[in-house]
């Protein structure tokens, strides 16, 4: 629920220069892989690299992602929750 606000408000303020629904369509379709790999980074810290070999991802993509599930996962969860993992 939270992922649909945070990505609703990031769209909101996109200046569409391609066609809505256009561009690459992302790897990592299913939301639950995109929480463990945060959760994976959160927890080996390997370099980001690895974790999108891991993931069959780039680099890039996967420092993206776990950018951006970190936030939400920051506003879910207590930070003495957060920095255990």
């Amino acid at each position: 629920m939270q992922h649909k606000k945070l990505q609703a408000e990031i769209e909101s303020k996109k200046i569409p220069i391609n066609q809505k629904g256009g561009g690459r369509k992302p790897r990592l379709e299913i939301k639950q892989e995109e929480v463990c790999l945060c959760l994976f980074y959160l927890r080996k810290m390997p370099t980001f690299e690895v974790l999108g070999l891991h993931f069959g991802i780039s680099k890039t993509e996967a420092k993206y992602t776990f950018n951006n599930w970190l936030e939400i996962l920051g506003n879910l969860l207590p930070a003495s929750l957060l920095e255990q993992v």
